[in-house]
């Protein structure tokens, strides 16, 4: 959101000059200080009694009326020109706030968790809305790693992201064209899948601005289900994490709970790198990321503010249209009448 709107001529003497012009010919062409001139005229006997003719007055004042009218078109129109020519254009301001925090999202994609990772990903997205400056980047996993999108600060493009992850495995269905399009990549051995280890490994290398001083967290999400042996084990990947000085923090799927000893390891390794541990829809489990979150150390970044000027020609377009199309109407109002008279005079 813009925290400052405001709107001003680009050039502002041009309009004030236009503008006093066009004053000026209106005065000029009024002439309110000058005698009524005799010269030329005609002198009618009787005068007086055509000018009590209602015919009479009704074309006196029709042609009031439009000359009236005429003169108020021409100066919308001339409005709209002095507003064109002035360049009318908006300033916008932004103060940027940016935060020396960065959050990875880690995400199982394997067949284990396809019907639960819809839910993770809303969960994602309440993580989301509770921040403010930090960087995001989301990772799936499951024999292999692949980058959905990088680090960044540009929110509605994460939320963009994380709502397209969602429908596509929204079905629950490994099977699901949408499913197997989003997550190809990430098996390259059907024997090798789910290895929480190497998807938290892969996720701590994403982090880029290594020889920056800043605060950088994890939010994975899993069950702890592996097939096969990969190269990490979660032990080895959250000492991994604690090496880089990443903290990490886990939500596994509900049916982790199951199995007590898959428990207890994401538990143990997650909880060893200073993070939280909750189980996916449990209360407040979404609350603790955050303020997890918020409880890393954050540096303040100084950035210039964000100032974006537009030409907005809309409004002058709009009153010069309306102007003219006044205008236009009139003449050939003008028109049709002085035709319709010549017509009654005939008969």
């Amino acid at each position: 959101m813009w925290d400052d709107e405001s709107t001003a001529f680009r050039w502002p003497w041009l309009a004030l000059a236009l503008g006093a012009l066009v004053l000026l010919l209106l005065v000029v062409w009024l002439r309110p200080w000058r005698r009524p001139s005799t010269a030329g005229a005609a002198y009618v006997a009787h005068a007086a009694r055509l000018r009590s003719l209602p015919r009479y007055r009704t074309l006196v004042r029709r042609q009031v009326v439009l000359g009236s009218c005429l003169t108020l078109t021409s100066l919308v129109a001339c409005s709209g020109a002095v507003v064109l020519a002035g360049r009318l254009q908006q300033r916008q301001t932004m103060t940027q706030e940016d935060r020396t925090r960065d959050i990875v999202l880690c995400l199982d994609a394997s067949g284990s968790m396809a019907e639960v990772d819809a839910e993770v990903l809303r969960q994602f997205r309440t993580i989301i809305a509770g921040l403010r400056g930090e960087r995001v980047g989301l990772t799936i996993w499951s024999g292999a790693a692949i980058t959905v999108f990088p680090l960044t600060d540009d929110y509605e493009y994460v939320v963009e992201q994380l709502s397209e992850a969602e429908q596509a495995f929204a079905s629950g269905d490994v099977y699901s064209d949408e499913y197997a399009i989003y997550t190809a990549g990430t098996v390259l051995d059907w024997d090798v899948q789910s290895q929480m280890g190497d998807g938290l490994a892969s996720c701590v290398q994403r982090f880029d601005r290594g020889d920056e001083d800043r605060s950088r967290a994890i939010v994975l999400a899993s069950d702890n289900e592996p097939v096969g042996k990969g190269i990490f084990s979660v032990p080895e990947a959250a000492d991994f994490a604690r090496e880089k000085k990443v903290i990490v923090h886990g939500i596994a799927a509900p049916k982790t709970a199951e199995r007590p000893d898959a428990v207890q390891q994401f538990q143990t390794a997650v909880t060893s790198t200073g993070g939280t541990f909750s189980l996916l829809g449990a209360d407040g489990s979404s609350k603790a990321v955050i303020d997890a979150i918020a409880d890393l150390d954050a540096k303040p970044i100084e950035r210039p503010p964000l100032v974006q000027v537009l030409d907005r020609p809309q409004v002058g377009t709009v009153v010069a249209g309306i102007g003219l199309v006044g205008l236009a109407l009139l003449w050939v109002g003008q028109g049709v009448l002085v035709l319709r008279d010549r017509g009654k005079v005939r008969r």
